[in-house]
């Protein structure tokens, strides 16, 4: 930021250096020969320099100070309104956070109930091995060794909660955001197994 003295210091700078250019001047219309000139030109050179950083500080002042002027007109504008932006603020980031705080709890929800469903799936398929009823043997009906069962012409397979949710995730944030890395970079961390154990509680979703 540019003082007022900066500038001072500059509008003195410029009246050395014109004092000087006066002098160099003065002894070349007097004397001439090289050297005059040299000083001469050296002695232009300087108060051209001088003037240039003048006016470049009295612009930059200026405009600092048409800023300055702005903001404080700003600041008084908006000073009726203060409390009214801040209670709309807060209103609307005490609302995003009931929300996250909601989905949180539902996450977590979510988990632990896709854990307990696949923990009766892979129960289930063990009772029916141990009962004698094995998929793997040809049955229609029964357990098989990767945990699912088969019984009434459907198949239950156990299902990875984690990858549930950030497969959700990733649709929801696409359907908003298409270019978001939720929506672009996620990919399914489980086997085969697990994919369709997915694809069999998502379209349980869907109905």
């Amino acid at each position: 930021m540019i003082t007022q003295e900066q500038i001072d210091e500059a509008e003195a700078a410029v009246e050395e250096y014109e004092r000087k250019l006066d002098a160099a001047e003065d002894y070349h219309a007097r004397a001439g020969g090289k050297v005059a000139i040299a000083e001469l030109v050296v002695a232009r050179a300087d108060a051209g320099a001088a003037r240039s950083t003048a006016r470049r500080l009295r612009a930059q002042f200026a405009a600092e100070q048409a800023i300055r002027a702005r903001r404080t007109a700003a600041e008084g504008a908006f000073a009726a309104d203060r409390d009214k932006v801040a209670a709309e603020l807060t209103a609307g980031r005490d609302e995003a956070a009931r929300a996250v705080a909601a989905l949180d709890r539902a996450a977590g929800e979510a988990l632990r109930v896709v854990a307990e469903y696949s923990r009766l799936v892979r129960s289930t398929a063990e009772g029916m091995q141990a009962a004698g009823l094995r998929h793997d043997d040809g049955g229609v009906e029964g357990g098989s060794a990767d945990g699912s069962v088969h019984v009434g012409g459907e198949v239950w397979r156990p299902a990875s909660g984690p990858d549930v949710l950030a497969s959700l995730v990733s649709s929801v944030v696409a359907v908003h955001d298409q270019r978001h890395p939720l929506a672009t970079k996620w990919r399914f961390s489980g086997g085969l197994l697990a994919q369709a154990g997915q694809a069999e509680l998502l379209k349980a979703v869907a109905r």
